[in-house]
């Protein structure tokens, strides 16, 4: 018996280290070529001109109105707005929301402006209030959907219709979804996404709405993948960014598949960042070393591509002087400023591009 857990014990060691050895010995995509290079549009790297520190309070960047920018905080009902010019002042507000609503989605929530409409998206329940700045608490439109929560949320320029990135609990993937608050439309992609039933993780990306040409750009994270559809779920065309992964490594773990939870098997390499559209041109936060990329200045600095969503052409990149550390939680465009907001501030740039 002490045999045979001696032996079963050496067997586990083994299996440790040659795990251990595997890891710490696997090329590191940024360690090696990559087989692509990058045009950058200037030499030097862009300064922002305008630093919010978030507080751990600001959330997300909700939207843009009037040239006033909006941030949604912890609480659902409290937002944020600021002109984004240095020394603008930057006001606290509340929104009318049910506090049934807000004790339910927790923090498992996200905001979005449309004109005068706060769009808060609880996508754990999942439910979608459309609310307004005003004290009336019966004010707006809310409903709630079928089981399956979403990941991604767009509102359209019509302020009516929503498209969602949805679970399919039958499909065991993420769909794209185009619904209403009213209930009296509801239109689900045909052959958009590809399905791998693991719950959308391997094909997990950023659903990006322009609101200038009424288009969504979706954009892979773990492979170099982006494709283009209208609000009525065609598809428009079909890009790649200018690395080389043109295939997902994401792997899950099928025993927890088949309780309904998936997990990820082992470490992914993620291809592309989060990202955003303004004016037909696709920003993409880069996370891997061009060959001609100088290694320190790419480990100390963030890195943008860009590409022309009209021709799907690859424009050119920019250096950001922001930390390469700093943990990016989106990206947003209006106008001349390229707006991101990180763990501990939100940065305002100027491009020109």
């Amino acid at each position: 018996m002490r045999k045979r857990i001696y032996y079963l014990s050496s067997l586990l060691l083994a299996a440790f280290l040659i795990i251990v050895t595997l890891v710490y010995t696997a090329p590191s995509p940024n360690q090696q070529a990559n087989g692509f290079r990058r045009q950058y549009l200037q030499t030097t790297a862009l300064t922002p001109y305008i630093t919010i520190p978030t507080h751990d309070e600001i959330l997300d960047i909700a939207g843009v109105a009037d040239s006033i920018f909006y941030f949604s905080t912890n609480d659902p009902a409290t937002l944020l707005s600021t002109s984004l010019e240095p020394g603008a002042p930057i006001d606290t507000f509340k929104i009318s929301l049910r506090q049934s609503l807000k004790d339910s989605m927790d923090t498992y929530f996200f905001t979005e402006v449309n004109n005068k409409d706060f769009f808060v998206y609880g996508y754990n329940i999942p439910a979608i209030s459309r609310t307004s700045r005003t004290i009336d608490t019966t004010a707006g439109a809310y409903a709630t959907f079928i089981a399956g929560g979403f990941s991604q949320a767009h509102v359209l320029r019509d302020g009516k219709h929503i498209m969602l990135r949805k679970l399919d609990l039958e499909e065991k993937d993420q769909l794209f979804t185009r619904v209403t608050l009213d209930g009296d439309s509801a239109l689900t992609e045909k052959g958009l996404s590809t399905l791998y039933r693991d719950g959308g993780m391997s094909t997990d990306g950023s659903l990006n709405y322009d609101r200038t040409s009424g288009l969504f750009t979706y954009v892979h994270y773990y492979s170099n993948r982006y494709f283009t559809f209208d609000s009525a779920l065609h598809l428009i065309s079909e890009g790649a960014t200018i690395d080389t992964f043109t295939v997902s490594r994401f792997s899950i773990s099928t025993t927890m598949a088949n309780k309904n939870v998936y997990m990820n098997q082992g470490p992914d390499q993620m291809v592309n960042g989060f990202s955003c559209v303004h004016n037909s041109t696709l920003f993409v936060q880069a996370k891997l070393k061009a060959d001609n990329d100088d290694e320190q200045l790419f480990q100390e600095r963030c890195v943008i591509d860009q590409y022309d969503l009209r021709t799907n052409k690859y424009k050119g990149s920019i250096y950001l002087d922001i930390p390469a550390r700093t943990k990016i939680n989106q990206l947003f465009v209006h106008g001349d400023k390229l707006v991101i907001h990180c763990t501990d501030n939100v940065y305002g740039i100027k491009i020109r591009y």
